[in-house]
């Protein structure tokens, strides 16, 4: 949105972004600010790279080029080490259609593609492409897919689910909210999802799609309507699914549910009880634990939380 408005204002616009990185660096792939005379929106990763690239961002002028950066411990009072490769942009107001395409996709919570190369910026609405930086012949190119590519579906609308709800909304998720209730006070208050769905739970598989990038968590109102939903996901390929509840309930339901022919290979995939191991108590310390552990299978991280197990 910064962009735009500067190309609108007619002010010098520069779009900085992280096309490639290796090794402990402060900014990753993807990463990107835009330097306007309205200022900065948006960031590199801070420190030593960022004010430099700033700096040149600002007295960039013509095209588009690539300019690398070295992180050495102990260099400017980092203790960051690796590569970091920028593509600086300078933008015109022949990129004015392409930024408000993206503007657009974005606000539709649609998806699209970014490119970027010595010739400039270019963005394919509704095009779900691979991040890749490629530099052959003295040129280079620069894709990423735009908008939210994974979508966590809640199940259960109450307390600890606007909670959690509200600190998802801040991580790049497309939120789908589902209750078996009409009119529950806590599911129409919660404006932080995407979309709400009130819904039969025998059906609720039709609206939980399968793939690594789906995320789900469960977390109804009841030890019944718990099992009713995980029995109906159990066995499905998720990139998450985790349950909400205690060590003692998830051990009952769990040893009800493989007594009744449920695969044991598919309870241990479920990360139950959901979260991380803070001692959380109120909804909003629930919320945290839960997402925590989110971020750290999203990131590839071991996670202290064990899913769990029958022996």
């Amino acid at each position: 949105m910064h962009a735009l408005e500067s190309l609108r204002g007619k002010h010098h616009t520069v779009l900085v972004k992280v096309v490639d990185h290796s090794g402990s660096v402060p900014g990753v792939t993807g990463t990107m600010a835009v330097v306007s005379d309205l200022g900065i929106a948006g960031t590199i990763g801070g420190g030593a790279a960022e004010k430099e690239l700033l700096e040149l961002a600002r007295a960039h002028r013509q095209g588009a080029e690539i300019i690398r950066f070295r992180h050495t411990p102990g260099e400017g009072g980092t203790l960051c080490s690796g590569l970091q490769v920028f593509a600086v942009v300078l933008l015109s107001e022949n990129d004015e259609n392409e930024i408000s395409a993206i503007v657009e996709t974005l606000a539709d919570h649609r998806n699209g593609t970014l490119l970027l190369g010595p010739g400039g910026l270019t963005f394919k609405p509704d095009v779900v492409g691979k991040t890749t930086f490629v530099e052959e012949n003295r040129g280079w190119d620069f894709s990423e897919p735009l908008g939210l590519l994974d979508t966590l579906t809640i199940i259960g609308g109450g307390h600890v689910s606007l909670a959690f709800s509200r600190v998802m909304a801040t991580l790049p998720f497309r939120i789908v909210l589902l209750d078996n209730r009409q009119q529950l006070p806590t599911m129409e208050a919660n404006h932080f999802v995407h979309e709400r769905r009130v819904v039969d739970y025998d059906l609720v598989a039709e609206h939980v799609p399968d793939g690594n990038r789906s995320w789900v968590v469960i977390m109804t109102y009841g030890h019944v309507h718990d099992r009713q939903v995980l029995a109906r996901l159990l066995g499905r390929q998720y990139a998450y699914l985790g349950i909400l509840g205690s060590r003692a309930k998830i051990r009952s339901m769990f040893a009800d549910m493989a007594a009744e022919g449920a695969s044991a290979e598919a309870l241990k995939r479920v990360r139950a009880p959901v979260g991380l191991p803070i001692g959380s108590h109120t909804p909003e310390e629930i919320a945290v634990s839960i997402a925590g552990e989110i971020i750290a299978v999203r990131n590839g991280e071991e996670t202290p939380c064990q899913p769990y197990h029958s022996s």
